[in-house]
């Protein structure tokens, strides 16, 4: 019964963390392409042009005649997947190790899992990004209640009907209650039963 309760306490847990990425965390590809290695970005730059170059060198020795748009086509289709992995690997590197988890055994992970589920376990199972408390502008994880710094609490519920709110939020969304005295509560200043406290 214990590792009933406690795998439902980490699927509850893993959703939690899924709907706070969707609700905080914004991407840009420019954003996220800027943390590929830079020495992958020539890598996979120089593939191209050796793949276009081989190509071109294999339309003059081929005997067969075949046009030259098919071995350039064929060098470009085979360049550009192989450059792709090779900077999607190393952002999931990069990605990673900022995001405190470890970055080398993730990595192979999305490399030696095959017809890439090792890709989707990652972006799946991968950790919120790190962000600062608002009240001190301490960097703090996406998992932690209270911040360690000024004890602001991080994970806020609605002391009505005592569902998980977000920090900006001036009402609950569910209820309709202000939220205004409850978001700086932190564990020594809880009047009561009717304060925030973090959503289990």
């Amino acid at each position: 019964m214990a590792s009933m309760a406690d795998e439902k306490q980490l699927v509850k847990e893993g959703v939690r963390l899924a709907r706070w990425r969707m609700a905080h965390e914004k991407f840009s590809f420019a954003d996220e392409f800027r943390i590929v290695p830079r020495s992958l970005k020539i890598v996979a730059i120089s593939l191209f042009l050796v793949g276009q170059i081989a190509a071109q060198i294999a339309y003059f020795c081929d005997r067969k005649e075949d046009p030259l748009i098919a071995f350039v086509a064929a060098a470009a289709l085979a360049s550009l997947v192989l450059g792709f992995l090779l900077m999607l690997f190393g952002y999931i590197n990069r990605d990673a190790k900022r995001r405190g988890m470890n970055s080398t055994l993730w990595t192979l992970l999305a490399i030696f899992v095959p017809y890439a589920i090792g890709l989707v376990i990652y972006f799946l199972m991968r950790e919120p990004l790190p962000y600062n408390c608002p009240e001190c502008g301490t960097v703090v994880n996406a998992r932690f209640n209270y911040c360690p710094e000024c004890k602001r609490n991080l994970r806020p519920s609605c002391p009505q009907c005592k569902r998980e709110v977000r920090l900006e939020d001036k009402f609950c969304p569910y209820c309709a209650q202000e939220l205004t005295s409850t978001h700086n509560t932190s564990p020594e200043k809880d009047p009561g039963p009717t304060a925030s406290s973090p959503a289990q």
